[in-house]
């Protein structure tokens, strides 16, 4: 029998139509069924962040298991024209959600989003609680994470603890977020803002490193009220750590005592023994007292010019008057008491009444002792916790006085 025609004779066309279909079968397989025909239906939380790239976004949605592969979530994103239109947040996608339902959902931004403003100033207690309160989980797994030494190691945190290491913003979280992508997310926005302002300064009248800039960034965010004073306070409390001088500054010593670090204070309280009571130790504490916004952070890496105030005292309105010596401060104070004479109440020393008695709703001025005389001018500390300084003794001064440094 002879062949029919064309029988058995290679035809190109057909293996091209025959490959087309393949090829359009495994593509559709990938952007349909991404987790398989039947995934398990738990669901995956996935953090977009600002600033994420389409390719950086699908190798997030490829390790948690969301896609196959990464080329035709960014191909079909590229062709529908949402790659710039994915909204930064967290979200909630059950395994086996399609490619374009994927896209479809980024492009409506999350929903039942918490958003969670964290001001500045809390410590790690106080974020934990705030945390609980928007996220539904409970305030003693954030707050035992947040100490927790493996947790801490995966941050590349050295310190005992988070405080400090929280960047105080507005942050879009889940309901029922776990404390490890909340406290993660917060974390490396930190360290990234640490990491920028450390970046753009050449050099600091001492070599601090982050940590000890993070703690010094407390101190000023806990004695600040107005953005303007930020980099002359911290220029304050850097001169006095070149000088060999005591910090002197009472939101440590509340710190020490277990409070927020802007409770008012009993002066007997400021002999309280602890590494965090500046009035007892030299240099700065061992870590941060509370979390410390952009401001403050950016105030120690860029501190107002070089000049040779040592002294601030609260004058009201959340402002303070400043000067470089003592005989100024003095008079400072004299031009304070005055002006707050209205809203001071002065209490004897060690008479278990508060230092002093702030009108409400204000967060000063708070009670302390005069910071003491300088001691005489030497050659820069090496450190921010130099040893051993000679303070001069303290002059005979009123029991209860407007807050001062």
């Amino acid at each position: 029998m002879a062949p029919r025609p064309g029988h058995g004779r290679f035809r190109p066309r057909r293996w091209a139509l025959l490959l087309a279909v393949a090829a359009i079968g495994v593509v559709a397989y990938d952007l349909f069924m991404p987790a398989g025909p039947f995934p398990p239906r738990d669901r995956v939380v996935v953090l977009v962040q600002r600033g994420q790239n389409l390719r950086q976004i699908a190798g997030e949605l490829h390790r948690v298991e969301l896609l196959r592969g990464t080329l035709s979530f960014q191909v079909l994103a590229r062709l529908m024209r949402l790659d710039r239109k994915i909204k930064a947040g967290q979200y909630a996608f059950r395994r086996g959600t399609s490619v374009p339902e994927l896209l479809r959902l980024f492009s409506r931004g999350m929903g039942g989003l918490s958003l969670v403003r964290i001001p500045e100033g809390l410590t790690l207690t106080e974020v934990s609680l705030l945390l609980s309160n928007h996220l539904g989980v409970s305030a003693m797994a954030f707050d035992s994470l947040g100490r927790d030494p493996a947790f801490l190691d995966s941050l590349g945190v050295t310190a005992p603890n988070l405080e400090g290491y929280l960047a105080p913003d507005s942050y879009e979280f889940l309901p029922g977020t776990s404390p490890e992508v909340a406290f993660r997310t917060m974390t490396n926005r930190q360290l990234g803002i640490v990491t920028k302002e450390r970046a753009d300064r050449d050099s600091l009248p001492l070599p601090l490193t982050p940590h000890q800039a993070l703690t010094l960034a407390s101190i000023v965010e806990s004695e600040a009220q107005m953005a303007d004073e930020r980099p002359r306070i911290a220029r304050v409390y850097l001169n006095r750590l070149t000088r060999g001088m005591r910090l002197q500054a009472d939101p440590t010593v509340a710190y020490s005592l277990g409070k927020v670090p802007r409770s008012r204070l009993f002066l007997s309280q400021l002999r309280h023994q602890s590494p965090y009571n500046t009035y007892m130790i030299d240099g700065l504490p061992p870590g941060p007292i509370c979390n410390p916004g952009y401001a403050s952070i950016a105030a120690v890496y860029h501190p107002s010019p070089p000049n040779q105030e040592l002294y601030f005292v609260a004058r009201g309105s959340g402002r303070h008057f400043f000067s470089d010596t003592y005989e100024a401060h003095l008079a400072n104070i004299r031009a304070a008491k005055i002006i707050l004479a209205p809203r001071v109440i002065e209490a004897p020393a060690d008479s278990g009444m508060p230092a002093a008695n702030a009108g409400a709703g204000e967060l000063g001025p708070q009670v302390a002792p005069l910071v003491g005389p300088a001691p005489a001018p030497r050659a820069p500390a090496a450190s921010p916790k130099p040893a051993a300084p000679a303070e001069s003794p303290k002059p005979a001064t009123p029991a209860a006085k407007p807050r001062s440094r």
